[in-house]
């Protein structure tokens, strides 16, 4: 079930009411300069009374319950449809959706998990900022895009941090998860990029686009939002390549490691060879010097230990030992 909130305000006077019907909400688009309508969770009750009370496109409700909607602004006569996605970080890095409708009057945010952004807006309003309650809904939609668009930075920040500590671990081992962990992130930061890509071209969109909604002093405003996002894509292009280097260093320092490993299991083999031979040859079933003798325990003896000291003293002069 759709739960429903709505703020309404003009420079001079505020409301908040929450869990109200679409029709209240209605109701106080005439009363008041800019309605919020904010709609967890739209079903095809609520959907239904959107459209007939306020306008909404069918089309535009479809995108707006569809969650693997890409961003995209589309303009419906007076209403103006936008489509942003949010970083949310719970057991992973991913994106949801928040879709504004946008008209002279009011504007409506639909979106299925709790935004944080959201509530930072809304305090802004609590406490009457002068800037948005003598605005109208146009810079109300751009204040909730930029706190969209910022709460990026913090999100990108933490996979930074991320990425310092896996750096960290490869260097201290290389052969350990770390190329799992390696991967894992690849595919968040693709996943992520995609996901944030059409954005940058819809606040291009919404920046260029002359319709009655959205003033000349807003646009300004988008411009910046959308240089703020191509900040984000920065962050993403150049996290991705740390990931690339990082998944280089730690093939090179695994494969460095291994042929260390090779380089001692060869040295010990080749110490242990004229052991091996001379005790090979000593305890096959036939006559030799000093057989049975202990003069021919001491010429074994020696045969294995002059060969192995000496080999033992030149590889150490060679530094592989």
């Amino acid at each position: 079930m759709a739960r429903v909130d709505v703020i309404a305000y003009t420079p001079t006077e505020f409301f908040e009411e929450k869990d109200v019907t679409i029709g209240r909400c209605r109701d106080l688009v005439e009363k008041y300069a800019v309605t919020w309508v904010n709609v967890v969770g739209l079903d095809d009750r609520t959907a239904g009374e959107l459209e007939t009370l306020f306008g909404a496109h069918p089309l535009a409700l479809d995108d707006a319950r569809n969650q693997a909607m890409a961003p995209k602004v589309d303009v419906y006569d007076d209403i103006v449809f936008i489509i942003a996605r949010a970083i949310t970080w719970t057991e992973e890095i991913d994106t949801d959706p928040l879709s504004l409708f946008v008209a002279k009057k009011f504007l409506i945010t639909v979106h299925e998990q709790g935004f944080a952004q959201l509530e930072d807006v809304r305090i802004r309003l609590r406490k009457k900022n002068p800037k948005m309650v003598k605005s109208g809904t146009d810079f109300l939609a751009y204040t909730i895009l930029n706190a969209i668009v910022d709460s990026y930075f913090p999100q990108l920040d933490r996979f930074q941090s991320i990425l310092d500590q896996l750096e960290e671990d490869i260097i201290e081992q290389p052969s350990g998860q770390g190329i799992s962990r390696l991967h894992s992130l690849r595919s968040d930061l693709v996943r992520l990029r995609s996901a944030l890509r059409p954005q940058r071209e819809m606040f291009a969109v919404l920046g260029r686009l002359e319709i009655p909604v959205f003033r000349n002093e807003t646009r300004t405003y988008l411009r910046d939002v959308q240089e703020h996002t191509i900040s984000a894509l920065d962050t993403l292009d150049a996290n991705r390549e740390t990931v690339a280097s990082l998944m280089e260093v730690q093939a090179t320092l695994a494969s460095n490691q291994m042929n260390e490993v090779i380089k001692v299991l060869t040295v010990i083999f080749t110490i242990t060879l004229p052991i091996a031979i001379v005790s090979s040859a000593f305890g096959m079933n036939v006559t030799f010097y000093g057989f049975n003798r202990p003069e021919g325990f001491y010429v074994a003896l020696a045969l294995m230990a002059v060969p192995t000291v000496l080999l033992s003293v030149w590889m150490h002069r060679k530094g592989w030992l």
